[in-house]
């Protein structure tokens, strides 16, 4: 029976031996290609969109591949905002986006941005907001 325990130890040790050590099916140079133009897509997409905003830090972004021809990114980047009614904030998103392989060209790698998902967003104000609970009730009551 100990003999048994010890073939099977040793059979489960070199398979996982094997699968630590295999090819990844897409290559580490390819995962930093796609971090750096969606980091660089994003950061175009902010400044277009928002022009006042500045301070764009991305705080996580990794990838990680779903199958072999399609990536998962997953972000959370920040950046300030002048809002002429609330005063200057700090946005924070998270999100992730879908890419998929276009092409099977060895020599020549494109990806197309399939999907984005914005999962959470939130507001941080620099100077605090005032409320007035009950401001327009007041107001209506005057009238």
């Amino acid at each position: 029976m100990k003999i048994i325990s010890l073939v099977v130890f040793v059979v489960a040790l070199i398979g996982s031996w094997f699968l630590a050590h295999r090819d990844a099916p897409i290559p580490e140079s390819v995962h930093q290609g796609i971090q750096n133009d969606l980091k660089r897509v994003i950061s175009e997409y902010v400044q277009k969109n928002l022009p006042n905003s500045k301070n764009l830090t991305f705080k996580k972004f990794w990838t990680e591949a779903l199958q072999k021809n399609k990536v998962k990114a997953s972000f959370v980047y920040s950046f300030d905002d002048a809002n002429e009614k609330s005063g200057p904030i700090n946005m924070e998103i998270e999100g992730y986006a879908i890419l998929n392989k276009v092409n099977e060209d060895p020599n020549s790698t494109e990806w197309s941005l399939d999907e984005i998902h914005v999962l959470n967003n939130g507001l941080e104000y620099k100077e605090a907001l005032k409320i007035t609970p009950n401001a327009d009730a007041d107001e209506a009551e005057k009238k």
